[in-house]
Formats: C-alpha cells, structure tokens, sequence
C-alpha cells in the first residue's frame, strides 16, 4: 500500500504544478479536482495506512470525519470531474468548431447524468453497503412507472437523440417540414426543435414529429440554393440572342452566385417563347430579394433592347352595331 499512496501523492503533487502553469490555465479547475481526488485517496482511504495513521494518530474514531461522508464526497468528486473530462471531450473533439452547441449541451446533458447514475450506485454499494439488487428492483419499478407516465416525452427525447446522432439539419440550417412549415432551426432541446420563420415567428415542433416528418434541409452540402424564374419575351426576336440577353442580365443582379446562371427556351406560343432562368443564390433567407434584383435586371436589359417581355398585345377591333331596319306594312294587315 506503501508505493500507490507514494504513487498518488507524486501524481497529485504533479497536477498541481499542472495547474499553477500560466499555460494550462483553461484547464486548470480539472487539474484541481484530480488533484484533490487523488489526495483524498492517499491520506484517507486506507486509514490504517501509512498517510492515513501519521496524519491522525492521537484523533479518536469518534473525532474523525465518518468514513460516509468522505465516501460520499469521493464519488461526487469523481463523478464531476468525469463529466468534466466528457464535456471537454466533446467541445474539442467531437464537436471541433462549436458549430452545434446545442447538440453538444444535449450530449453532455446525457453523459452528466449517466455518471451521477453510475456515482450513485457506488454510493449504495460501497458506501452505504446496500444491497445494489434491492436498489436495482426500486429504480427497475420506478423506471417502468415514470416510462409510462413520460411515453411521449420520452419518445421526443430520443428523437432528439437520434436527430442529433444522424445531423439530418442542426442549428442555422434552413429547412422545410411537410411542404408547409419552413425557417431556420435555432435550437435543437431534449423536447423539441425551435425554427424561425421569415416572419420571425417562432415555431416550437416536438422532436417526435420533426422525426416522422418529410425535411427539406435547403443548406446541407454548403452549395447554392437554385432558383427558378420564368418569362416570355416577343417570339419575333431570335431565342439565341434572348437567352444570351437573359442569362447577363441574371448574372449581373446582385445575390447571384458567380457562373451560376443558365437560360434556357422552353416553350413556343402564337406570339411569344416561354424562357426559364436558373441562377444560384449563396443563402436561402435572401432567395427573395435576389430574386427581386433579377426580376429588375431582367426588365430593364429587355427594355434596352426593345425585347417586349410579358403576353403579346392582342388588338380587338370593335365595330359598330347597325342601326336596325326600319318596319315595312304589310298590305291588307293592320300595323
């Protein structure tokens, strides 16, 4: 027992100076926690023991802080600095760029309390010294109450589980639900999903529908959202020129992706041809005014030209009614 109390006590005195460096200093309430741990280990788990009988030799068992607390108080501390240690796992390796913290809160929510659950079986067995199968019974009884009781809560629980293992859309994605609910998600909770419209309203949808839902994620790849726009222009100009026309006066509108633009020739009416206009638009809150611009762009490169753009003007002649004919008597019957 000699060499692991000098063991820990060497480890603990080392993640003091850990933590008394100016460079690890974000992490220095983690080196304080193990440090602390590690000493209460050495000076006190083995009582009879070398650090643990120079420290206290003339205190009576009466007089010594009861072996509980200090049971109670190592499995707390343990169980915070795993949770601690997990948290910063996530932060710097599962989630790098801190681009969904949400997710990660969630995550980290899920881990804080299975390592309570985990320090609070510790607690009754080790401590308390009950028996873990009694305790194990309760919580069984327990659970299958509150699952009962929780049946849709805990569905969208674990919707919100699996939406954030298998990241269909996270936080800032644009995303439209059944073709009928349509903004950017803000916030992805144990319960339910937060989206914004552009009317900024906000839209609070259980994860269990969300899961059951048809999503349009309009952002997930980071490439252009591709937008459609039609016309027609007078068929008496030649379609080779208009798509030209159309196609530079789209790539000039402001909001269009560079090289996005593509004009093609759709259909042919009595007086006119049907055009269709794709272009790009670098996020899908400004699909509007992009295109608003182009709408404009397209309009005044048109009427620069003289391309008359829109349905041909059809000239309805109007001809006077003729005065009615006058009345002839017939002979031999009265008017």
């Amino acid at each position: 027992m000699l060499g692991v109390e000098l063991t820990l006590f060497v480890t603990a005195a080392g993640l003091l100076v850990c933590a008394l460096l100016p460079q690890l200093r974000v992490y220095r309430s983690l080196f304080f926690g193990a440090c602390v741990l590690l000493l209460s280990t050495a000076l006190f788990a083995a009582r009879g023991q070398w650090f643990g009988r120079d420290l206290t030799p003339a205190m009576t068992a009466a007089d010594r802080v009861p072996e509980e607390v200090f049971g109670v108080a190592w499995w707390i501390l343990g169980a915070w600095l795993v949770r601690s240690v997990l948290t910063l796992f996530m932060r710097r390796v599962w989630f790098p760029n801190d681009d969904l913290p949400h997710a990660r809160r969630l995550f980290a929510d899920l881990a804080s309390a299975l390592v309570y659950v985990i320090a609070f079986i510790g607690i009754m067995d080790t401590v308390l010294e009950e028996p873990i199968s009694a305790v194990l019974a309760t919580s069984g009884v327990l659970a299958i109450v509150l699952g009962l009781a929780l049946q849709n809560t805990l569905g969208d629980v674990f919707s919100g589980l699996s939406i954030n293992i298998e990241k269909p859309f996270g936080a800032g994605d644009w995303i439209t639900l059944n073709a009928n609910v349509e903004g950017q998600v803000i916030e992805i909770n144990w319960r339910a999903t937060h989206i914004k419209t552009a009317m900024n309203d906000i839209i609070v949808i259980p994860n269990s529908v969300i899961a059951k839902a048809i999503v349009t994620n309009h952002r997930r790849f980071h490439d252009p959202y591709l937008c459609v726009l039609r016309f027609t222009v007078d068929a008496l100009q030649s379609p080779a020129a208009v798509i030209l026309v159309l196609r530079d006066a789209a790539a000039a509108a402001p909001g269009v992706s560079a090289g996005s633009s593509v004009v093609y020739a759709i259909g042919l009416g009595d007086a006119c041809v049907s055009y269709e206009i794709w272009f790009g638009v670098s996020h899908f809150a400004d699909t509007s005014p992009v295109q608003s611009a182009v709408v404009a762009s397209v309009h005044a490169a048109c009427r620069q030209r003289g391309y008359r753009v829109g349905a041909a003007i059809v000239d309805v002649r109007l001809l006077a009614a003729a005065p009615p004919a006058p009345l002839v008597p017939v002979p031999g019957r009265d008017p």
